[in-house]
């Protein structure tokens, strides 16, 4: 007799799970978005802000006297209001490191290294580096002779 009563709550029980558990999938696998690769394009860097007829690489030697380098380049496939960490070293030494947040998942940036005093950028190697999130940095060289 006890055998019977206790069916039905074992039933309960087990559908009640069953709806749980049915939920949790359905409602918890829609949250999460797959893994997009961030995409990086069209990167150059130059002196003037407007003038981006080369890509990185092909114009990465600029004269003594240049007071700005611009670094310029397209994204897309990024998460909304993900950081992103442009790094300016010199002669191997970090001269400069600022974080930004991408708003948009997709867009063009620049961002521009200069001295505060408007003097000019002191001759050497030097390399920035486009860092957003731990396993995509891609780095770009350029010289001041």
């Amino acid at each position: 007799m006890k055998l019977k009563s206790l069916f039905p709550w074992l039933l309960m029980a087990f559908a009640l799970s069953l709806t749980l558990l049915v939920f949790w999938m359905v409602v918890g696998k829609s949250s999460l978005k797959p893994r997009m690769e961030l995409m990086i394009s069209n990167v150059s860097v130059s002196v003037d802000f407007e003038d981006h007829p080369f890509l990185a690489g092909m114009a990465s030697r600029f004269a003594y006297g240049t007071r700005q380098v611009c670094l310029r380049f397209d994204y897309s496939r990024l998460e909304e209001d993900a950081p992103v960490v442009i790094l300016w070293d010199r002669e191997g030494k970090r001269i400069q490191a600022e974080s930004y947040e991408l708003t948009a998942p997709s867009g063009t940036k620049m961002y521009c290294l200069l001295k505060e005093d408007g003097s000019p950028l002191p001759r050497g190697a030097y390399t920035v580096t486009i860092q957003c999130g731990p396993e995509f940095t891609p780095t770009f060289h350029f010289e001041i002779y």
